[in-house]
């Protein structure tokens, strides 16, 4: 294609001055409006052009315009043509976005100028004024010297905004499109040589987009894509899974798949064997593979293995329950099950809830602390689907009268994820929660606890004392063994004997005695403690200060020259110290040993995709002190928070430490008020006020703070 960018527009309308016709051009205008006319001058210098529109002259400055485009078509692009077909990205001040594909480009003083490739395969050329582009990126879909990123414009937030990377392909038509403009070429085309390192920003988006640029390949946004259920028979699920791949249709012959590494030849080779077809490969994130695996293939096999099982189990339920327990061990109800804690597990959920109703039985995940409905199955299906549990869980399958507990371990995708499990009988079944721990990423840091600087220092100095007890506070479900566990890690760095006595044991952690209560022969936390008392222990983390037996010993033990850690029920942190003094503990023990108390909630953080100001609430600001005329914001619901608003979780806290001036108070009859002014001036912020300022962080919804709020 011969360079028609050397020659300016100005000099374009210039040369066809003394002509009967001008040069033909549609103008698109900030405005959302159009114009189709003559050029009769192009004037840089003044940054304006000057319009024939309707036999009438029209002037137009630069910032009314968003583009200019020379009706006449260059010529009729091949894709056999040698030429390199980029792609371009701009966004524009007031927000909107226009991408295509280009083949030839310059820029200066006045904007951009390109020559672009349109749907009906021609080739234009387009002026896009610098006025109204706050960003653009120009990339190259083969790699090479031409690729690169650039700011155009002074953003007034100073830029921090992060530069548009290429838009994924989201569609199978926009998809076709984008292969009709290419050579059908087998999967070899244009991959880095062995040995190549691939782009590492830490960002999964961001290096999708890079790769597929740099292989000239597109990148499919799974999320949004039209799934046609005919592609799935074209690779097993075992396959997918495995690899990470996903089939998404036919083109001219070719087996188009989407995979996180289209320049790993060996299993694209793989895959056009297995598959018996050519191979053309897109890029996908994994996140988004493994989740369109688990969204498709997985409701696949659990739905043919309903329509399977439903018919065996009501035969199971006329013939007995030995048949039951046959079937709850057969293939279609193992994958059923396998299939459903594979999918929660890859969807970060904390809990699974399989709820029995009068007619059918609900599916429910806990993610970020809220119960999301999943499915609804047969009632037909639970004896069997609660068997396979039970199996699972190494507990009596024909035992269904009295509440059972269960324990498992599984591992996906290189993570070792730990199972509780309890199933209790109920007036419509056997109802049954499933608690997923997964080590890898409930297990934390101090510095990931959510600690301010300075607190984080004052918790992390009490960790390191010889001696001593630290007490961690809250309900249920508050992130205490979280906060334990986080503790632990950051002793465990001073080389030290460490022994937990715990209710249940949470997480395995290796170089670490940990022992499990149990009830049943007598073996509480008590005798535990006695016992391990002479293990020569350094640190000793009780799970739960549950009895006066266990507190005295607790607090013995701390004095005897051990740091004890452990939890404690109360809703704040002052209250833990008149809780200790009620449950029998002498007040001069408790000063003596108590080195601090950390109180904590779990707060819900907005989804960051939907956020949006909150509705007013004059309850919840007149409750919490809060102007009326202040602004809060919360997560409106998306899909990419389920529609909750929420996505993800933090602690917000109160740490009481036990300073000298606190340890002179502390009596039998000490009143918590007293202890909380007391804590207040040597430094504790209260739990309230840490949560609120979550809220005008943005981070999370006055709503919220008022749910853990403390009185």
């Amino acid at each position: 294609m011969i360079s028609v960018l050397s020659i300016p527009l100005e000099t374009l309308a210039a040369n066809q001055g003394n002509k009967s016709e001008h040069v033909s051009v549609d103008v698109e205008l900030m405005r959302e409006k159009s114009l189709t006319g003559e050029l009769l001058a192009f004037l840089p210098e003044k940054k304006r052009l000057e319009l024939l529109v309707d036999g009438k002259e029209s002037r137009l400055n630069f910032t009314e315009i968003r583009s200019l485009r020379i009706a006449e078509r260059l010529m009729q692009y091949s894709p056999k043509s040698e030429h390199l077909i980029l792609t371009f990205h701009i966004k524009f001040r007031d927000g909107e976005m226009r991408h295509g594909l280009y083949s030839e480009m310059r820029k200066d003083a006045t904007g951009l100028h390109l020559v672009t490739i349109e749907k009906d395969g021609g080739a234009y050329r387009l002026f896009v004024p610098r006025e109204n582009v706050l960003r653009y990126r120009l990339g190259d879909l083969q790699g090479g010297a031409h690729s690169f990123i650039e700011s155009v414009s002074t953003v007034e937030d100073g830029g921090d905004e992060r530069l548009n990377f290429e838009q994924p392909v989201a569609a199978a038509e926009e998809l076709g499109k984008w292969l009709a403009t290419r050579s059908m070429i087998p999967f070899a085309r244009n991959k880095p040589v062995a040995g190549e390192e691939m782009p590492g920003s830490g960002d999964p988006l961001l290096d999708a987009s890079a790769l597929s640029r740099r292989l000239g390949v597109p990148l499919v946004d799974l999320k949004h894509y039209p799934v046609d259920a005919r592609m799935l028979a074209e690779l097993p699920e075992s396959f997918v899974r495995e690899h990470a791949v996903f089939p998404l249709m036919i083109f001219d012959d070719h087996l188009v798949v989407a995979m996180e590494n289209p320049a790993d030849g060996d299993l694209a080779r793989m895959i056009q064997f297995v598959a018996g077809k050519n191979v053309e490969t897109c890029v996908a994130t994994r996140h988004d593979l493994v989740k369109a695996i688990d969204r498709y293939y997985g409701a696949s096999e659990e739905t043919d293995a309903l329509q399977e099982l439903e018919g065996d189990a009501q035969h199971a339920l006329l013939v007995g329950q030995e048949d039951i327990e046959k079937i709850g061990s057969e293939k279609p109800i193992v994958r059923l099950v396998h299939n459903v804690l594979v999918d929660a597990i890859h969807r970060n959920a904390s809990d699974i809830h399989i709820r029995p109703g009068e007619e059918d039985v609900e599916l429910l995940y806990r993610e970020d602390g809220t119960l999301i409905p999943v499915r609804r199955f047969s009632k037909a299906l639970l004896p069997a689907v609660v068997a396979r549990i039970k199996i699972i869980g190494r507990m009596n399958i024909a035992e269904r009268r009295l509440p059972q507990d269960g324990r498992a371990r599984m591992e996906t995708d290189g993570a070792i994820v730990d199972m509780r499990i309890s199933v209790i009988p109920t007036i419509t079944g056997e109802s049954v929660v499933i608690r997923l721990l997964n080590a890898e990423k409930g297990l934390r840091s101090v510095k990931e606890l959510g600690f301010d600087d300075e607190d984080q220092a004052r918790f992390i100095d009490l960790l390191h004392k010889s001696y001593g007890m630290l007490l961690v506070t809250g309900p249920t479900g508050s992130g205490k063994s979280t906060t334990l566990y986080a503790a632990i890690q950051e002793v465990r760095k001073q080389n030290v004997n460490i022994i937990t006595v715990e209710d249940p044991v949470e997480y395995h952690m290796a170089g670490i005695e940990q022992i499990q209560v149990n009830t049943a022969p007598g073996f509480t936390f008590a005798r535990a403690l006695r016992n391990i008392l002479r293990h020569d222990p350094d640190v000793v983390m009780v799970g739960e200060i549950r009895d006066q037996e266990t507190a005295k010993i607790a607090v013995e033990s701390a004095l005897t020259g051990h740091l004890v850690l452990s939890t404690l029920h109360t809703n704040d942190a002052p209250t833990a110290i008149t809780r200790l003094i009620e449950m029998g503990v002498e007040s001069f023990l408790v000063k003596s040993s108590v080195l601090g108390v950390l109180a904590q909630r779990l707060v819900r953080l907005n989804c960051t995709h939907c956020l949006e100001q909150e509705p007013l609430d004059k309850n919840e600001r007149k409750f919490l002190g809060v102007p009326e005329d202040e602004v809060f914001y919360h997560g409106k619901g998306c899909e990419k928070c389920n529609n909750t608003g929420f996505k993800g979780r933090k602690a917000v806290y109160e740490l009481l430490v036990m300073t000298p001036a606190m340890r002179e108070i502390i009596r039998v009859d000490i009143p918590v008020d007293e202890i909380r002014d007391k804590g207040l001036k040597e430094g504790m912020v209260p739990l309230t006020q840490n949560a609120l300022a979550l809220a005008r962080a943005k981070l999370i919804s006055l709503a919220e703070v008022y749910r853990v709020r403390l009185e």
